[in-house]
């Protein structure tokens, strides 16, 4: 009598294992998202393959006079860094030196970010003038529109009506012969970075 019952038994247990209202579910796996392949991050860290030139055009004006215009240029990679350092001395003056750091940067949008550090000594206008000396000193960041020129300070001297103003240009350049402008859609994703020192005297 005994025996009848034990397959009756085994059953009872085997359907309460496997019925997900009587028992113990198996937890569901999770996969985890896989990640970008390294060189992937490196060369996005990196940058785009394409130079930037950067155009600093600093307009000097006293009053009515006709103003005088210095012009810096400066070709660096995406995410690169570059500066110059352009050094003289003016006899009975001394040392003047227009000092530039630059890091341009090409967004999604096709426009480019760029932080700019600027010294700018320049000579005095003249035995009348109400300074010795003057200098101009600036740190920025700044978005720009490819090929787009934006004035991106005007400081004044505090002891003249003498105006400085500092305006930025950066233009695209593509690989190769001729250096024109590269349309943001055909941009490729890497960098070769540079950097430029000039000294003159």
């Amino acid at each position: 009598m005994q025996s009848r019952y034990i397959p009756v038994f085994a059953a009872v247990i085997a359907l309460a294992a496997g019925s997900p209202a009587l028992g113990w579910q198996a937890p569901a796996q999770t996969q985890k998202p896989a990640e970008p392949p390294s060189s992937a991050r490196n060369e996005a860290a990196a940058g785009q393959p394409v130079n930037i030139k950067l155009e600093v055009t600093i307009t000097d004006q006293t009053g009515s006079g006709d103003p005088l215009k210095k012009v810096v240029t400066l070709v660096v990679a995406d995410r690169g860094s570059g500066s110059i350092r352009s050094l003289g001395t003016v006899r009975t003056q001394g040392r003047v030196q227009i000092n530039m750091d630059a890091r341009p940067y090409i967004l999604q949008s096709g426009a480019i970010r760029v932080t700019l550090g600027l010294e700018y000594n320049p000579r005095m206008l003249g035995n009348d003038a109400p300074t010795e000396w003057s200098s101009l000193n600036e740190q920025l960041a700044v978005v720009l529109d490819p090929g787009t020129p934006l004035v991106v300070s005007q400081a004044a001297d505090p002891a003249s009506d003498r105006r400085i103003t500092v305006q930025v240009t950066a233009t695209l350049l593509k690989q190769g012969p001729g250096n024109s402008q590269l349309p943001t859609s055909q941009l490729p994703t890497s960098q070769l970075p540079t950097s430029h020192s000039h000294t003159s005297r």
